[in-house]
């Protein structure tokens, strides 16, 4: 999607979803179970919006299904969508089972930091090895910006992978993913440490 208006269904969920994310969803409810065939028979996207207290974001993502991984008799789906891109709901409309609204996609601000980018992505790889014993890179369509990739990858919260969605600056993005990774290092080092002192009694040994 470029720029121009399109009426698109709109999937209110507790959760963001990321250009380049993956994310399993399972579909009970009749009306999102038609706005899922809708999209699948015209191969178009849906826009996943963070709703909270009958709140909903004005940015959210576009979502495509990209498999479905079951079909229960009952009419119930398990899918996997893909996240394509940052959108605004302009206005919501009416019409359909589901949420409607037109929406407007979102184009980032010019400018680009690949020091930062390469930056960013050698501390995932770090992360990665220190979680699983080897250096992997974020599972994410080629084309996604750094950013999305490595944030999409990672278990964030809410709030901030929708200031991550709402954020037009590539480089300001990379410095909120830099800074969650560095929390999430100071994590695991914590466990490591309350894990290592356990096995001890509580007492720290030197050597």
């Amino acid at each position: 999607m470029s720029n121009e208006t399109r009426n698109l269904g709109l999937f209110p969920l507790g959760l963001v979803l990321l250009p380049g994310e993956r994310l399993p969803l399972h579909i009970f409810e009749p009306r999102y179970r038609e706005l899922v065939a809708d999209c699948t028979l015209e191969d178009r996207p849906f826009v996943i919006v963070a709703a909270a207290e009958d709140h909903l974001s004005r940015i959210g993502c576009t979502a495509k299904v990209d498999e479905l991984v079951e079909r229960f008799e009952d009419g119930r789906l398990h899918i996997i969508v893909l996240g394509e891109e940052a959108v605004e709901v302009l206005e919501e409309t009416s019409g359909a089972s589901y949420f409607t609204a037109d929406v407007r996609g979102l184009s980032d601000e010019p400018g680009d930091d690949p020091t930062l980018a390469a930056a960013t992505l050698a501390e995932f790889k770090a992360l990665a090895e220190q979680v699983a014993g080897a250096p992997t890179t974020p599972d994410a369509p080629a084309g996604t910006p750094i950013s999305y990739a490595v944030a999409g990858a990672l278990e964030l919260p809410v709030e901030l992978k929708q200031s991550l969605l709402e954020n037009r600056s590539e480089p300001e993005r990379l410095e909120l993913v830099r800074a969650a990774l560095a929390e999430l290092r100071t994590q695991l080092d914590r466990q490591k440490v309350a894990s290592e002192r356990a096995h001890t009694n509580g007492k720290v040994i030197q050597s």
